[in-house]
């Protein structure tokens, strides 16, 4: 499948003719700020915390003489000197009837495929950017991250044929993030492969997505055993959302169990309320249970106002709380 998934990338790169014009390049991206009051057990922390999250992402899109599309796409993290890794998520793409291919530093295409919680407050509380949850030294994201990240990689996936779209991805090296790694060295984090599946349609009135998908890491390099499995379900049935994701994270053997899910409530085209919940448990027994609830209004000019009482029950690490206010802005 590895070799199927690399022909049909080079298929597509090598069948590009000449663009028939310059590449458009375009600017945006987001800035949250939220200000915390916070209460932690066991550590000693301030009352009052801001946490950032900023990213000005840079996008290139052109077409070629035959009409298929090409670009790329950087990230670069913007909140400040104390991010280690500037440029994040960065590659080029090829899109036509044949579908879309993908090859660079990026995340793996079921991971991108995902269905999971509404966004309640404005930002992906599954992808906890605020580190407000790292309080509990066992917090695992519910996404398919963990095994390949944004190491380099080669993403296809399939053209949508009623409502359903399936993509798989393959990574060389798991820890090659830049390139610079020997390309004939066999010295890497292990190779990993990833399948999923997406249904988007409706069902009557109801709005549905649904995802699954599957990331394994390749046994034969020597590295520990590691698979993530992830189902995730969304119903949208006029102002209510409810959607979430169940996802088991395989490690060396053990496993961690987690479910992300929650419930929106559009009081406006503006304004909107609700709840999350996300329930953690390891292979001992041991409990992770947050419990965000708040919601985010428009306030116009690409400006969000969020709010969030964010609650943490830990077995291991005890019991937080969160309460925070900030501004998303998108441009």
């Amino acid at each position: 499948m590895n070799k199927l998934l690399i022909g049909t990338a080079a298929a597509a790169l090598f069948t590009v003719p000449a663009v028939a014009g310059p590449i458009a390049v375009t600017v945006g991206g987001y800035y949250n700020s939220v200000v915390y009051s916070q209460d932690v057990d066991n550590t000693d922390t301030r009352d009052v915390g801001i946490h950032n999250d900023a990213e000005i992402i840079f996008k290139g899109k052109g077409k070629t003489n035959n009409g298929l599309e090409i670009g790329f796409q950087v990230q670069l993290e913007a909140e400040g000197s104390g991010e280690s890794d500037h440029i994040d998520e960065n590659y080029v793409y090829v899109k036509g009837g044949f579908g879309k291919v993908e090859i660079g530093a990026e995340n793996n295409a079921p991971y991108k495929q995902q269905v999971a919680a509404p966004k309640v407050f404005g930002w992906k509380t599954y992808d906890n950017n605020f580190k407000t949850w790292s309080s509990a030294s066992n917090f695992d994201k519910p996404l398919m991250d963990g095994i390949d990240s944004d190491a380099l990689k080669i993403n296809y996936y399939t053209p949508k044929i009623n409502g359903f779209q399936f993509a798989a991805s393959y990574t060389p090296d798991t820890s090659d993030k830049s390139g610079d790694t020997n390309l004939y060295s066999d010295t890497g984090s292990g190779t990993s492969t990833a399948f999923g599946i997406k249904y988007s349609g409706k069902i009557g009135d109801m709005k549905v997505k649904a995802s699954y998908g599957v990331n394994e890491l390749d046994e034969d390099t020597g590295q520990a055993e590691a698979e993530d499995d992830a189902f995730g379900l969304s119903v949208s049935s006029g102002p209510i959302t409810v959607g979430g994701n169940f996802q088991t994270v395989e490690r060396a053997g053990a496993e961690r169990d987690i479910l992300h899910y929650g419930v929106e409530y559009k009081l406006s085209k503006a304004s909107k309320i609700g709840f999350i919940i996300h329930d953690q448990e390891e292979d001992n027994g041991d409990e992770l249970e947050i419990i965000a609830v708040g919601g985010s209004t428009k306030l116009g000019a690409g400006t969000t106002l969020t709010y969030s009482f964010e609650s943490l029950e830990d077995d291991v690490d005890g019991d937080s709380e969160f309460f925070g206010v900030g501004l998303l802005l998108k441009f």
